[in-house]
């Protein structure tokens, strides 16, 4: 195999990737794979084959991307890193459940599990099983489900997010008339139950202590009411700010030594601490601040939160779907993060960039991620004035190539964390992708020397999730608490340690807060026209097509708090704002910026 042409291909089927273009990646890779007249090096083939499978998944050619996993290459040898092969198991679960093979599934989350428990993290099982539980439950087969709720409760310990969650599946089986033999198990842990604070553990806690099915194992094996119990709709909130520690399913390589011996088609393959970014300590210095970027002054309460407390846990649960958080003439259509299609508002559909690029073949995106675009999504590409068009471009460390030089980047482990848990967050499972953000805190707290970057974009990756699982007082209890290590997280994003875009993003999670404060008005309209007026100008810079909606949000946010339409003293740089823009705006729902990817390439 030419390896130039090899490099060539990798690198322009990763921009591919990047740039949403899943079915031209295929296309591309699939092509090359079929003119190889010789096998190739079984490392370099496995590159081609992870990434034919992440790209098939991409575009929703599941057929293609299952039969990858579940049989792998059918004409050379591959040999694939353990954390990306892992990874390929864990999304096979979710393209067999597409496809309606719940048995399938089964197969592929076994694989996966063996794998990670192979590699001894106990966090990654409990992960792959939650994901497994999950999708098997999406479709209704609970019976094939409840084995991965039995792995969750029985190794949980320690993990009581995980563990909670099994108990809530335990549910789900019991109701559903396929869980006689778990009742036992769930009485077994009244206990322990009562003593979690998260959501899981009350429901499975309420349905332990009220179901008739309890009472009598024939009776009541109707739907559970509420929502549905694998649907991934409660919030995981934890017992504090660091709930769950353990490493993320999909989070790449696994340090280790010696090839890993399976069970699948790629059995024997393998290797271990793949490509992928180099442990350091995370950039210090960074671009120029974007100065002031953060609270412009502390905020007071939020609207609907009772008495003011600043950094105390505030009362009430955030605005519902389809009502505003204040009283009033009411919300504008849109107003409320969740009234848009996707997590993410705005005007203009993109093409779904990839969210888990770093440098070196990236692990797929995560097993719960959506393969359909999202409307309103800041391209990932967004590097800010000055960065080169072809920036975005990930160039493969492929051996024997010449090395790449560049900034110093986070450890490996905590950015492919961050990114299944922004995979989870763009699948449009919140709750899941704030105990992943909060877990990856931990993680990083836990190693005595917490990386600004991954501290920030954690941070940011958490309030995100809070305000679109429409827990908007826990997220502003977390932005204005400066005694948590979530305060660290703030300040890097306040402080350039993060890229530019990811410190527009903060902006706009900002002032949405700001929006919701039932303090001085004046202070609120103030400090709002500050950060959406810097956000509006890097847009007319770096990203004029997400203008109009980001004129959209700061409108409504101006409506918000002056509960209806703001005297014109109010909207004064607003109305200089549109003027520069002179085009009419549609109407639109709140606009967000999925996160810049874990990497340094900004600096």
């Amino acid at each position: 195999m030419d390896r130039n042409a090899f490099v060539e291909v990798m690198n322009e089927a990763s921009g591919m990737l990047e740039a949403g273009l899943a079915t031209e990646a295929l296309a591309r890779l699939t092509a090359f794979d079929n003119a190889l007249l010789t096998p190739p090096d079984p490392k370099d083939y496995g590159w081609i084959i992870s990434y034919r499978f992440r790209s098939a998944f991409a575009a929703g050619d599941y057929e293609q991307a299952l039969h990858l996993a579940e049989h792998g290459p059918a004409r050379y040898p591959a040999d694939i890193p353990p954390g990306t092969l892992a990874t390929m198991y864990s999304m096979a679960v979710e393209a067999a459940t597409q496809l309606g093979r719940a048995e399938t599934a089964v197969i592929m989350a076994d694989r996966c599990i063996e794998l990670r428990r192979s590699h001894g993290e106990p966090g990654e099982v409990l992960m792959a099983a939650m994901t497994a539980c999950t999708l098997l439950g999406d479709i209704e087969r609970h019976d094939l489900a409840s084995r991965y709720a039995e792995l969750l409760v029985a190794e949980g310990a320690g993990f009581d997010e995980y563990r909670s969650y099994g108990y809530y599946a335990v549910c789900a089986a019991i109701e559903h008339g396929v869980g006689g033999h778990l009742i036992d198990t769930l009485r077994a842990g009244r206990e322990w139950l009562s003593r979690q604070e998260n959501e899981f553990a009350r429901e499975a806690l309420d349905y332990l202590q009220k179901s008739p099915a309890m009472s009598d194992p024939l009776a009541g094996h109707g739907p559970l009411g509420g929502p549905g119990p694998l649907a991934g709709s409660g919030p995981l909130e934890g017992s504090g700010p660091f709930a769950g520690s353990g490493p993320l399913a999909g989070s790449g390589p696994l340090e280790g030594s010696g090839p890993f011996a399976g069970s699948g088609p790629f059995a024997g393959s393998g290797r271990l601490g793949g490509p992928g970014p180099l442990a350091g300590t995370g950039p210090v210095g960074g671009p120029e601040s974007l100065a002031g970027t953060g609270p412009v002054g502390r905020p007071g309460p939020l609207a609907g939160s009772g008495p003011a407390g600043g950094s105390g846990p505030l009362a009430g649960q955030g605005p519902l779907a389809g009502q505003g958080p204040v009283g009033g003439p009411g919300p504008l259509p849109g107003r409320d993060p969740l009234s848009a299609p996707g997590p993410f508002g705005g005007p203009t559909p993109h093409p779904t960039p990839d969210p888990l690029l770093s440098p070196g073949p990236p692990p797929a995106p995560g097993p719960l991620s959506a393969p359909e675009p999202l409307p309103g999504l800041g391209p990932l590409a967004d590097l800010g004035a000055g960065a080169p068009a072809g920036a975005a471009t990930q160039y493969l460390p492929i051996p024997g190539a010449a090395p790449h030089t560049g900034p110093k980047q986070p450890p490996a482990e905590q950015c492919s964390g961050g990114e299944a848990a922004d995979a989870l967050l763009e699948a449009q499972r919140p709750a899941l992708a704030a105990s992943a953000y909060r877990a990856l805190i931990a993680a990083a707290m836990e190693t005595g020397k917490p990386d600004p970057l991954i501290m920030g974009k954690s941070v940011l990756g958490l309030l995100m999730s809070l305000i679109f699982d429409n827990r908007v007082s826990e997220a502003h209890a977390v932005w204005v608490d400066e005694q948590a290590p979530t305060y660290l997280g703030v300040w890097s994003l306040e402080n350039g340690q993060t890229s530019v875009h990811d410190g527009i993003a903060y902006n706009l999670v900002a002032a949405f807060l700001h929006s919701l404060s039932t303090g001085d008005r004046n202070a609120s309209n103030h400090a709002v026209d500050t950060l959406m007026g810097r956000s509006v100008d890097w847009a007319f810079t770096n990203n004029p097509q997400v203008v109009p909606a980001m004129l959209n949000t700061w409108r409504r946010h101006l409506h918000e708090i002056h509960e209806g339409e703001p005297a014109p003293e109010y909207r004064w740089q607003l109305g200089q704002a549109e003027e520069r823009w002179g085009a009419p705006l549609p109407e639109s729902g709140l606009y967000w910026m999925r996160p810049y990817r874990w990497v340094v390439d900004w600096v």
